[in-house]
């Protein structure tokens, strides 16, 4: 089976943080086609609408074939686990998460109480009222092989049977700890007077420049907008902070450095940097850069 993805465009990927900040957005784009999340640099998660999940595993499950074998292996690729009960309560189907997350417990033919031990009643009684009644319902449910873990689940009707689609609730959580931390500390930034954070891309334009930076460098944030950073730079010292972004990118490494900043595009304030790549899918896609003055 090739399990290669089919090529993703950027509209389709987002990380973990921007998906918290701008839910609504992300929401309208998953309606249309699936979303892929990006959590800690790696591809962890994707986002799609219910009425194409139920397309997907209903083409899979009808024994459909799939000339592309683009289905399979996007099943697979899920990082939600996915558990197709048959009208006898029994696995159906189990995705590779599922069968990562639930261990023996996701076996084709077992019955639901005996995907975990810790929630396996509850879940034979839940699949059990779906079935009978076509309502949907949701519930945790502990993994046996991960049991400091909470998985948050949903049941709905699917044919004949039933389809448990489950969320690590855990990350989630820790990705909105995440994600208020990293907000908090950029809120910090702008109001410390001491310090300032600026992004660029490979070819090296400011990404979103905020207040602080527009502050530090005694311009606007709609000059910054269209700014490349090396522009902020004392000529002096343009070409070794050049260097160093380059090494940054090229190696997905971190640096650091001194130059001189360039304030009302003339006075030059002495400042450290710090210039860390920011890594997405295995490939940096932009730099962070922390400006602190210097003595």
């Amino acid at each position: 089976m090739d399990n290669t993805l089919p090529q993703i465009s950027p509209e389709q990927q987002v990380t973990a943080s921007e998906l918290v900040r701008h839910f609504g957005l992300w929401q309208d784009r998953a309606a249309r086609a699936p979303v892929y999340i990006h959590h800690r640099g790696r591809l962890r998660l994707v986002l799609l609408s219910l009425e194409l999940m139920d397309s997907i595993c209903s083409t899979h499950l009808d024994g459909v074939p799939d000339v592309n074998g683009q289905v399979p292996a996007l099943i697979d690729h899920l990082d939600e686990a996915l558990i197709v009960f048959a009208a006898n309560g029994h696995i159906r189907h189990a995705n590779a998460a599922a069968q990562t997350r639930f261990g023996k417990g996701a076996q084709v033919d077992r019955a639901a109480r005996q995907v975990t031990q810790v929630s396996g009643l509850f879940l034979e009684d839940a699949v059990a009222r779906v079935l009978a009644s076509g309502t949907g319902e949701t519930l945790d449910l502990v993994p046996d092989p991960f049991p400091a873990r909470r998985l948050h689940a949903r049941i709905d009707p699917l044919g004949d049977g039933c389809l448990l689609v489950a969320r690590d609730a855990t990350a989630a959580e820790e990705a909105r700890a995440c994600a208020a931390e990293l907000r908090a500390l950029e809120r910090a930034i702008e109001v410390s007077n001491v310090a300032a954070r600026a992004r660029i891309n490979p070819r090296g334009y400011l990404l979103e420049p905020d207040a602080a930076l527009a502050r530090v460098t005694g311009t606007t944030v709609e000059q910054l907008a269209t700014a490349r950073f090396l522009t902020l730079v004392a000529v002096a010292d343009r070409a070794r902070v050049a260097d160093m972004i380059d090494y940054a990118f090229a190696n997905t490494a971190a640096v650091g450095t001194r130059a001189h900043l360039l304030v009302h595009g003339a006075t030059a304030l002495p400042v450290a940097l710090g210039i860390a790549p920011v890594e997405r899918s295995g490939r940096v896609d932009e730099l962070s850069i922390l400006l602190t003055p210097a003595a």
